[in-house]
């Protein structure tokens, strides 16, 4: 006789991915927009999602309708024995994180002065700000160390429909970063007219520029690491090029160079760009003293420049 083949559930399928995500049940009725009684019943099989919902979950975890349906979720997966997709997410938000805490210790400390806050909580929050940041982004660069050394190679496990899933969000969520940022250059452009608050001076809008940076920087450092994640074979040539073919290496070294001309041609763009916005500002709505701040943004742009192009490439 034949063996069947045993297909999972949709409720054992929905548990798997949420474990994989490492959400609770709370976490994934949040996100989905149902209580978590209804996660509990779905996840044991006595109910199931209308269709607006399976496109969410869909959606949220990167899977077909089919993979969630038919009971093939965890074949995706098998083969990911150093356990990386759920060790690059638990890096990515620590990176994420730590970015995020040192750019809002500046926002604060802006936000401080704008209000006529005393100097020292200024400087409190600024030096806070960058010292819980970098220990956060020190830790993850330590536990990324001994992760790539203990697993040099890993087995490429992902599938191509999964990242094609990611590829057609990796464009809408870049944009929505780059967005943000110019969102923010845009008010400072436009800051001047702008009546301050009673009780506030004008900095406040320096604090307001920095929101802007605080929230799109983010978005892009996740995207763009997220997209690195995928790559496993880059991975692979990174810590352990002995399991590679001599041509890649090759290969790769022609990359960087392509890589680096192709940086430094639209880094330059930036910075001519920035300084036409400056000049602009400076003579057109006399903000020689706010619109430095471009070039600020300027040099954040041309970070995520080389970590986008670096992915591209790659």
């Amino acid at each position: 006789m034949e063996r069947q083949e045993y297909n999972m559930s949709f409720g054992e399928n929905l548990q798997f991915y949420r474990k994989r995500e490492e959400i609770t049940q709370e976490q994934l009725a949040e996100r989905v927009g149902v209580s978590r009684q209804t996660i509990s019943k779905w996840e044991s099989d006595t109910s199931y999602p209308e269709m607006e919902k399976l496109i969410i979950l869909c959606d949220l975890f990167g899977c077909t309708m089919d993979v969630l349906l038919r009971g093939e979720a965890g074949k995706s997966f098998q083969e990911d024995t150093a356990g990386y997709d759920g060790y690059m997410n638990r890096f990515i938000r620590k990176i994420v994180t730590g970015i995020t805490i040192i750019l809002a210790g500046f926002t604060i400390g802006a936000n401080c002065e704008g209000m006529g806050i005393p100097e020292y909580v200024e400087d409190a929050a600024i030096i806070i700000g960058i010292v819980s940041g970098a220990l956060i982004l020190i830790a993850a660069g330590m536990q990324h160390s001994r992760f790539t050394k203990k697993h040099p190679y890993i087995e490429p496990f992902y599938k191509e429909e999964e990242k094609e899933k990611f590829d057609q969000r990796y464009i809408v969520l870049m944009l929505t970063g780059i967005g943000i940022l110019l969102a923010g250059v845009i008010f400072m452009v436009l800051a001047e007219s702008i009546p301050v608050p009673p009780g506030f001076t004008r900095d406040v809008y320096d604090g307001a520029i920095m929101l802007f940076v605080t929230a799109g920087v983010p978005v892009i450092v996740w995207t763009a690491l997220q997209k690195s994640k995928y790559n496993v074979e880059e991975y692979n040539r990174e810590h352990d090029p002995d399991k590679e073919e001599k041509s890649i290496i090759v290969e790769k070294n022609e990359a960087e160079e392509r890589r680096g001309r192709l940086i430094s041609m639209l880094c330059s763009c930036i910075m001519i760009l920035c300084t036409i916005i400056y000049i602009v500002a400076g003579f057109g709505f006399d903000l020689w003293e706010k619109a430095w701040i471009v070039y600020v943004v300027g040099i954040f742009l041309c970070g995520i420049v080389n970590v986008v192009v670096n992915g591209i490439i790659r």
